[in-house]
């Protein structure tokens, strides 16, 4: 038995033509349709089939709507619920979705036209300009449904984007003036309502914010209209670079440090490969240039251009060598430096990611053209380009003397070979940074890292190569980076605290071990100052009798990992410091571990914790373990659970080192520090 389905379609703004193929075929099939009443264009309807069943659903309810299409659906019946516009936006498909969902019955959705580009249509306008407006916002007026906080019409105003509002035609008055008082538009700023967009009764009115609520009462305008505000409306005089003659882009380049005019192979070993190096085929033979030749080791369909089939890449490469300028390998570093012969002569050598997310020269042939075709095809795929570190050029057109590239023959006959530098940035206060660590962002080429720690740094690695992803990104910067390295580069892989603590300085060492394309890089780890320090010294002197440090992240290590390491530490007579104690939905493990702690050390045991360490703004708490506010505390927060040694004096927490009873005079009068 075939899975039960309901096709959520939608209809288009109107008229209908502007319904897609796929709708207009679900429809043609289907024994149920569910429409959307007036809203839906009835010519639509005539191309169900006589014996299909129309229902309108503008007297039904969603219980009575989901009733009728799941009983359809459940019997084995084809059920199409046709919408107005796209069903995405103010569609009310979710909680159908989820009711259908409970009764077994999947959901798929075709998308349609929506009504804004109707509209946009109807004023022969972009909804973005050069220099006028480059984001359009899609809302509405409150009603019975009121907009979130931060979503009203003013605060959407003050971005300068195109503004489109649904919904909204019997409230144009209020928002118009709201958009004026509150959000600081110009009377004169350009504003229309379009009417039934694409519908044969289509009507459009222009104005501006001052005058359009009069226009739209004159007119009649009381439901179905789209209200339009901004710039954007009254074709700004400003042109798109997008086909100006000087701009460059994968199909047409005018680039001078992105050309290349010579011969090219490409090699592909996957069918992604060849599906890539298709790509970079028609794109590098634009302009009159010679067409690249691929060459395939896996099985060939019948797409164009159709590449030369060869048994394997090393034997094709070392074959084509001597008649090609420069040749691409679609693969990663560690798959392609293996083929490259031990002499090359001039060849340029590139290995393209299959994905097209980075591109590495590895071999850089004279004046710079393997950098120069390496940003080229990196433009082509979107992805990033990892060139030699030396690449400007003299005026008079002689490489640079200090550019490896720049070499004679034999430099140039073998693969470049950079280093990594692993350094931590402390909490990212400048002054935290050592001078070895500071030296180091200087005189690097590429930095590489977490977005969010090259942003302390920004300032000091201006012109410098990056390499950034977000959080889970940390194996393919760490690739990367090494690639970079691989290709000649002198890289900077940057880590908040100490890189090597819960940082990318094992992952470095783990990914040379494991691929043998990295088995010769050098890899130096510059220290940083670590959170537990930043943290302790914000505090007072917590840890110096030594400490424990503890990860409650369980992304790496497991649950049960963390949960021993936890019991054992508490039975120590140190100091513990909690790195990544909780996340917005991970705090499972934090509360387990202030309970294990309160049955070991008891709930009076002094504690602590500071947030964003050695930043700005950097708050901290001291107080007993069993009044700690876990509430407060996230992935920016350090936890310190103190010892029996831990004392508090006057907002600092430390602990007795142990002079006072080797060497200091026992009849001394007691401090406030003597107890906790």
């Amino acid at each position: 038995m075939n899975m039960p389905i309901v096709e959520i379609v939608g209809a288009g703004p109107g008229a209908e033509d502007l319904i897609t193929v796929r709708g207009l075929r679900a429809l043609q099939q289907a024994d149920l349709v569910v429409h959307a009443g007036s809203l839906v264009a009835p010519a639509l309807l005539r191309h169900c089939r006589p014996d299909c069943l129309c229902r309108d659903s503008a007297s039904m309810d969603l219980a009575e709507q989901v009733a009728v299409m799941s009983e359809a659906a459940l019997a084995g019946k084809r059920v199409v619920r046709l919408h107005t516009g796209d069903p995405a936006l103010y569609g009310a498909i979710d909680e159908q979705i989820r009711a259908l969902a409970e009764r077994g019955i999947t959901v798929r959705i075709t998308p349609g036209v929506s009504s804004v580009f109707a509209a946009a249509a109807a004023l022969g306008c972009e909804l973005t300009g050069p220099e006028t407006a480059q984001s359009v916002v899609l809302t509405r007026t409150p009603g019975r449904t009121p907009m979130p906080a931060g979503e009203q019409a003013a605060a959407f105003a003050r971005t300068g984007a195109t503004l489109v509002f649904f919904l909204s035609t019997g409230k144009v008055a209020g928002l118009m003036a709201e958009l004026q008082d509150a959000g600081g538009l110009a009377p004169d700023t350009p504003a229309a309502a379009v009417y039934r967009a694409s519908w044969p009764d289509e009507q459009v009115v222009r104005g501006t914010v001052a005058d359009l609520a009069r226009k739209v009462d004159d007119a009649g305008f009381r439901r179905q209209a789209l209200i339009l505000v901004g710039r954007a409306l009254a074709a700004p005089k400003a042109v798109s670079r997008l086909y100006d003659g000087a701009f460059s882009h994968g199909y047409r380049n005018n680039l001078p440090d992105e050309a290349f005019h010579g011969t090219c192979a490409l090699y592909a070993a996957s069918p992604a490969g060849l599906a890539q190096a298709r790509t970079l085929a028609a794109a590098l033979a634009q302009g009159g240039a010679p067409a690249p030749v691929i060459f395939a080791s896996c099985p060939a369909d019948d797409r164009q251009p159709a590449p030369q089939p060869v048994a394997g890449m090393a034997a094709a490469l070392a074959g084509a060598l001597p008649r090609f300028d420069a040749h691409i390998i679609l693969g990663t570093p560690r798959q392609v430096l293996p083929l490259l012969p031990a002499a090359a002569g001039d060849a340029v050598v590139i290995c393209c990611a299959e994905s097209g997310r980075h591109a590495v020269c590895l071999l850089d042939g004279p004046h710079h053209a393997g950098d120069r075709l390496t940003r080229r095809v990196a433009r082509i795929t979107g992805g990033l380009a990892i060139t030699g570190p030396a690449e400007a050029e003299h005026a008079s057109g002689t490489p640079d003397a200090a550019s490896p590239a720049a070499a004679t023959a034999p430099a140039a006959s073998s693969p470049r070979r950079g280093e990594v530098l692993v350094v931590g940035l402390g909490s990212g206060d400048p002054a935290q940074l050592t001078p070895e660590v500071d030296a180091a962002l200087r005189r690097c080429d590429t930095v590489a890292g977490y977005s969010r720690y090259v942003d302390f740094i920004r300032d000091r690695i201006r012109g410098k190569r990056l390499i950034e992803t977000g959080m889970k990104g940390e194996v393919e910067r760490c690739r990367d980076a090494l690639a970079a390295a691989a290709a000649g580069a002198t890289v900077c892989m940057v880590c908040s605290g100490d890189p090597g603590i819960l940082a990318m300085a094992g992952l470095l060492f783990e990914l040379r071990a494991r691929e043998q394309a990295f088995s010769a890089l050098p890899i130096r780890v510059l220290p940083g100052i670590t959170a537990a320090s930043t943290a302790a010294a914000a505090l007072g002197a917590p840890l110096q009798n030594g400490f424990s440090l503890v990860s409650l992240s369980d992304l790496l290590v497991p649950a049960d990992e963390v949960r021993r390491n936890l019991r054992a530490v508490a039975q120590s007579a140190l100091p513990v410091t909690l790195y990544n104690p909780a996340g917005r939905k991970r705090r499972r493990l934090l509360a387990e571990a202030l309970e294990i702690f309160r049955e070991a050390r008891g709930g009076d045991i002094l504690c602590a914790f500071v947030r964003h360490a050695g930043r700005p703004e950097e708050t901290r708490w001291i107080g007993r373990l069993a009044d700690l506010p876990a509430d407060d505390v996230d992935m920016s927060t350090l936890v310190l659970i103190g010892s029996a040694r831990t004392v508090t004096d006057q907002g600092a927490l430390f602990e007795a080192r142990g002079y006072a009873e080797k060497y200091l005079d026992k009849d001394a009068p007691a401090s406030a520090a003597d107890g906790r």
